[in-house]
């Protein structure tokens, strides 16, 4: 989702990355490359992986983008987490060996400070930061800007699973009204030639950096929860009078799931039974669900999106249609689950059926499993 002010901090990042010389670059697709073993860009560094690990020249030397990306490692915490999104867009900028470590680590954590600071605006007295307790350099260069909220932890470190490096780190964190605090920035340091930390140090390092919009949103609107910045909260009001039932993460859910799923329809994929295609019908089944739950019609869920999302590069129609057609397929597959359950209960009784087989064989979700346990009646899910 975007707002004035997402999109503000956007062109801002933008601007800010060109006037202290890194080259801007759009984001690349959501699709992650072949050669990650990701399905999705999970961070703006993936695209970046081989030049951050030295496995690839460049004539690239500073870049800055902001990818947009998918995680779906934690969709449980979806809706329920006041920081968590599937779909989200990350500020990063990255630099290739191209200096020594006083050098790099000077620039880069400067470059991060002075964007939220000075062209965003935020309070620096409610920026706090974290750093290995054997980071000397990085924690001068700290105190030299000034910021006095230092958190020694040796957590603060990266050991690649791809190639002979590991980096340092240092997080940037953002007290929130209730005195607690959330990453906005993490920026890390590949400066060891080895597995091993503080072992073969290099001369020149690399640099990479991870910020998501949407947390540095809310610090900007002064909200402790993203779903209550302007990124979503109308959308998420909108979806809240469509229906009075389930909890306000249901909604939260619906409207992040949703979100997500416009997204990987602009990328060209359809749902299917494989790699991305799957996670998207994954994706619109749970929508379904929820929908279900909540006594919302599919088609009111897509009615003033396009409104709140801003503009797609896919039609509503089209994504209508698309919609609509997985749906219904996901509609008639719980229909004739029920059928079936219906029979073999009538043959067996109640008792005698395992949630599994409802689950596995029929093919229903845990919601109507539930209905036939609780009330030993199946009645056919209604478009």
């Amino acid at each position: 989702m975007q707002s004035i002010n997402s999109n503000l901090i956007k062109k801002q990042y933008e601007q800010f990355s060109i006037k202290n010389h890194f080259k801007y670059q759009n984001s690349a697709s959501l699709v992650a490359p072949a050669d990650s073993k990701l399905l999705f860009n999970i961070s703006g560094g993936v695209r970046y992986q081989n030049e951050l690990l030295g496995l690839k020249k460049t004539d690239l030397e500073k870049v800055s983008s902001i990818q947009e990306c998918v995680r779906t490692d934690s969709l449980d915490k979806i809706g329920y987490s006041q920081r968590h999104h599937l779909f989200f867009e990350m500020l990063g900028h990255f630099m290739f060996y191209l200096c020594n470590e006083k050098e790099c680590k000077g620039e880069f954590i400067n470059f991060a400070f002075k964007f939220l600071t000075k062209e965003i605006g935020l309070d620096k007295n409610r920026i706090f930061v974290t750093v290995h307790s054997q980071d000397n350099v990085t924690i001068d260069v700290w105190k030299k800007i000034g910021n006095t909220n230092l958190i020694l932890s040796d957590n603060n470190t990266f050991v690649s699973p791809y190639a002979d490096k590991s980096a340092l780190r240092t997080e940037i964190k953002w007290l929130k009204n209730d005195n607690s605090l959330v990453e906005l920035w993490n920026l890390v340091f590949t400066q060891f030639d080895s597995k091993e930390l503080f072992k073969n140090p290099m001369n020149f390092i690399a640099a990479d950096s991870g910020a998501s919009l949407e947390r540095i949103v809310s610090a900007y609107e002064n909200k402790d929860n993203n779903y209550e910045n302007s990124m979503w909260k109308d959308y998420i009001d909108y979806l809240t009078t469509l229906s009075s039932k389930g909890t306000i993460e249901d909604y939260r859910r619906l409207a992040d799931f949703f979100n997500t799923s416009v997204k990987l329809f602009n990328e060209g994929i359809i749902p299917g039974n494989k790699v991305q295609a799957y996670v998207l019908r994954k994706l619109l089944r749970t929508i379904f669900d929820l929908c279900n739950k909540l006594d919302i019609n599919y088609i009111d869920l897509i009615d003033n999106y396009f409104k709140f999302a801003g503009i797609l590069s896919v039609t509503n129609n089209e994504v209508l249609k698309l919609l609509k057609e997985e749906l219904e397929k996901y509609q008639l597959t719980i229909n004739n689950g029920i059928i079936q359950a219906q029979k073999l209960i009538r043959k067996k009784g109640i008792e005698n059926v395992s949630v599994n087989y409802l689950k596995s064989t029929c093919g229903l979700p845990d919601y109507i499993i539930n209905d036939i346990l609780n009330n030993e009646q199946m009645i056919l899910v209604k478009k």
